[in-house]
């Protein structure tokens, strides 16, 4: 009932304005065109020591009234509809200065109903509410409505019209003059009674086209516009001058053209200016839209109450304590009130288009006042009395907010900001950002000085790309977890004893770290954060750094490339279990048990490196390449290497291997290249990839001499079939090798098979051997093939107690007693010399195995 009651001046107002003169028409009308003006001498004004402000009225020229079709057609008619005109301006002026009237009803008025009377919001209005003022002065009708309200509690305004005047002009059309006497009586805004009568003029102009009349002009004085405007620059202080004289850039001196020209700037800066002490000269710069006041002497914004285009305002680092002034300035953007004395902020429901609000360090105890600014993006409380954020829960459009040094403990009305990007809530009681885990859209999120301890809210924001947590309860182990895990999250972690180790950095040091990092030699603590995330660092070729200290820091290290350096000590890489590739090659390394728990790591590089042992890596089953070149690694070692990383390239006696396959015939070269598939060439890797194959099989091919295989380090199967080798000598020291086959080749000599003990596969068919004494030492033997050959017994056998497959057809064997007491599960001695009644008796005698005989 309230509101609807709240109405009825408004309604009363349309309802008068209607039956007014010339039955107005509801639809918009257009502005009237401005009359002409005739300029008259100012009556004398007594000497005025604060700064003029200088807009002057314009007056209509009367000229002898002629007939026009539209125009009214009786004298009667013509004075009463003025009459009411001005009966509907007294009551509007009423309306504003009655304290009964709501501040809506009020705001509606100066917002919206003076278009009802007025030609324009630039119809000018000679002040006349400040009894005290001794200059002329004349302002926008919409700032003088403002000012009715602002000057007064309570006020009541009395028109007694003297006169009306009637006139053409030249453009044919007819105008009106009002002479009156205005009453004003009532209470100001200091509590003080108020209560005196002046002169008025009002100008009326009738729009035949749109059968309308409009008030265009309401002053007391007659003076000259030209003349006033520069005796105001005139009066201005040398330093106002030139602060106008730069922003309207103007270099020529200060004519009238000129001084127009700096009144319709849009954009001021005062900043830092400490000789402005008040704002008077701004008064009718009503074109600005941008307005700088920071760190001034500026206490008092009542200057600029009638600056309504006023889009950015910046106050910020003054004296101000007051906002009501800008009570009218529904169109601003941004406001910076910032280390002000601003305590009440009442007036921001009126501005419903701020996007950017800074309040930091301001006495602002409610915060109430800014659910209604829905178009907030960036809102700045930082050391205020803010606690409940519940204020807070409409603004759904925030990117940037800062709640730092505030008694915010609680950040649930937050949980719905899905367009906040970033958040700072430094040195804050908070513990609980579990509220944030929804907000998908934060980047930046400040943690500084707070009692949060875990990180898992921030979990699933796949936007967070930074976190600042100094002097926070979150422990090392937490932050590293999440680094762990978010790799591209730059947690700011620690920063004083990041600062500390930089600055204790050896000089060589830092122009490593600063080339790794790409910054200069005193980096930010965001910067410095990054090492904790740096995946590599290349300082190959510097000798003047001794040792791997301050890689400490680098935690997250993937690649570190530190070949031909003074190094002697891998001890501060210890911890960095990450590594995948590590260079210590031409170093003075000699232990690698510091990174003997690399279980990531992939190459090492240690070519000419002190080290003699490589034990410590053979627990790193992930090991891809290793490189031992001119160091005191060897075949032996290599081989205890291979037994427990198999897949591993090692590459560790490159001039051996250039030698050796020098030395190779054509024909082995040819067997070889066939091996190594589509790559051929002679690089080091191919060469070490060929001699530590664990397989090769070979056949028909020209080849009979073994000694070709002399630089292999770990063959476990050599097949050759249809080849020219006789003689397996040079296989003596193959004491891994589990299966030989050499077959259908005149392979004669076998002595050097009793060594191979590892022997679990043996075929020698089709062969001329005919003595196969050289096996009885073969105990881990379970596959034999003689087949083909000219053995006739099986007594070397006997012991072979693993022996589970032989095959001894086509041959001259004639009893199968020595291998009567083997596991054997498959028997083929077709073509022998055994007889059926043998074949029989083994067949009951082992009913398990697989016997293939026929004659």
């Amino acid at each position: 009932m309230k509101r609807s009651r709240s109405r009825w001046p408004i309604l009363f107002l349309l309802c008068l304005l209607a039956v007014g003169a010339f039955a107005q028409q509801s639809k918009t009308k257009k502005p009237a065109k401005k009359t002409t003006t005739q300029k008259q001498a100012p009556k004398k004004q007594a000497p005025q020591k604060q700064t003029p402000k200088p807009v002057a009225q314009k007056t209509t020229t009367p000229t002898q009234p002629v007939e026009t079709a539209a125009a009214p057609t009786s004298a009667a008619d013509d004075e009463k509809k003025v009459r009411d005109m001005v009966a509907f301006l007294e009551y509007m002026l009423n309306t504003l200065g009655s304290s009964g009237t709501s501040a809506r009803d009020k705001e509606v008025l100066v917002r919206e109903s003076y278009s009802k009377v007025f030609r324009d919001g630039k119809v000018q209005v000679e002040d006349d509410l400040d009894t005290e003022r001794k200059t002329i002065t004349n302002k926008d009708v919409v700032a003088y409505l403002k000012d009715v309200d602002f000057f007064f509690t309570d006020v009541h305004f009395e028109f007694v019209i003297e006169s009306i005047k009637s006139g053409t002009m030249a453009d044919g059309k007819t105008f009106y003059k009002v002479s009156l006497r205005r009453n004003l009586k009532g209470t100001n805004s200091e509590g003080l009674p108020v209560n005196n009568t002046v002169p008025r003029f009002l100008e009326i102009n009738y729009d035949p086209q749109d059968r309308d009349l409009r008030i265009v002009s309401i002053y007391t004085n007659l003076i000259d516009e030209k003349g006033a405007i520069e005796q105001w620059w005139t009066d201005l202080s040398y330093e106002w001058q030139e602060i106008l004289l730069r922003a309207g850039n103007v270099s020529d001196s200060a004519t009238y053209p000129v001084i127009k020209k700096i009144m319709a700037i849009e954009r001021l800066d005062l900043s830092n200016n400490t000789y402005i002490q008040n704002l008077e000269p701004l008064t009718e710069f009503t074109n600005l839209k941008k307005l700088n006041l920071s760190h001034t002497a500026i206490n008092d914004l009542n200057p600029i109450r009638s600056l309504t285009d006023l889009q950015e305002l910046d106050a910020s680092f003054t004296a101000v304590h007051d906002l009501t002034p800008l009570k009218y300035s529904n169109r601003l953007v941004k406001l910076n009130a910032s280390h002000t004395f601003i305590d009440d902020i009442s007036v921001l429901e009126r501005m419903p288009l701020l996007q950017q609000l800074d309040l930091s360090y301001t006495p602002v105890t409610d915060f109430t006042f800014l659910q209604n600014n829905t178009e907030l993006i960036t809102l700045n409380v930082e050391t205020t009395k803010i606690a409940d954020l519940t204020a807070l829960q409409p603004l759904t459009k925030l990117t940037t907010l800062d709640l730092s040094r505030t008694a915010v403990k609680d950040l649930s009305p937050l949980k719905d900001m899905k367009t906040l990007v970033n958040l700072d809530v430094d040195s804050t009681a908070l513990q609980n950002i579990a509220p944030l885990s929804g907000l998908e859209g934060l980047v930046v999120l400040s943690l500084n000085a707070t009692q949060v301890t875990d990180l898992q809210p921030l979990q699933k924001l796949t936007h967070l790309q930074k976190i600042y947590a100094d002097h926070a309860a979150v422990r090392r182990e937490t932050a590293d977890a999440f680094i762990a895990a978010h790799p591209r999250v730059l947690v700011i972690f620690d920063s004083h004893d990041l600062k500390t180790w930089w600055d204790a950095l050896p000089d060589a040091w830092k122009e490593v770290v600063s080339k790794t990092m790409k910054f200069g030699a005193t980096p930010a603590k965001e910067e410095l954060a990054k090492l904790d995330v740096v995946d590599s660092i290349n300082f190959r070729g510097n000798l003047e750094i001794r040792d791997l200290e301050p890689l400490r820091k680098m935690r997250r290290l993937k690649v570190v490339i530190a070949a031909h350096t003074s190094i002697r000590d891998l001890t501060p890489l210890q911890d960095h279990k990450e590594v995948r590739y590590l260079d210590i090659s031409e170093t003075e390394v000699t232990d690698l048990s510091p990174i003997g728990n690399f279980s990531k790591l992939k190459v090492l590089m240690a070519d000419k490196s002190k080290i003699e042992k490589i034990d410590p890596l053979f627990g790193l089953t992930n090991l891809e390449k290793l490189y031992t070149d001119n160091t005191m690694v060897h075949d032996i070692i290599a081989q205890e290497f291979f037994e427990k990383n198999p897949r591993c390239l090692m590459v560790y006696k490159t001039i051996h291997l250039n030698r050796w396959w020098r030395g190779l015939t054509p024909e082995w070269k040819t067997v070889f290249r066939g091996l190594m598939g589509t790559d051929t060439t002679t690089t080091r890797e191919n060469l070490h990839v060929l001699v530590e194959r664990e397989k090769m099989h070979i056949k028909d091919a020209p080849v009979s001499d073994l000694t070709a295989l002399s630089e292999f380090v770990r063959p476990k199967e050599l097949h050759f079939s249809g080849t020219g080798i006789s003689d397996v000598a040079p296989l003596a020291n193959f004491k891994m090798l589990t299966s030989l086959r050499i077959t259908n080749g005149p392979l004669q000599q076998i002595e050097t098979l009793s060594q191979l003990t590892s022997l679990e596969d043996l075929d020698i068919s089709n062969t001329p051997i005919a003595e196969i004494k050289p096996l009885e030492m073969l105990a881990n033997l379970k596959t034999f093939n003689a087949a083909g050959t000219q053995i006739k017994r099986l007594d070397p056998l006997k012991n072979l107690l693993n022996l589970t497959e032989l095959d001894c057809s086509n041959t001259n064997v004639g009893k199968l007693d020595p291998v009567d007491n083997l596991p054997l599960k498959t028997l083929k001695c077709y073509n022998t010399k055994v007889s059926s009644r043998a074949i029989e008796n083994f067949k009951q005698a082992h009913p398990d195995c697989n016997v293939v005989y026929y004659r």
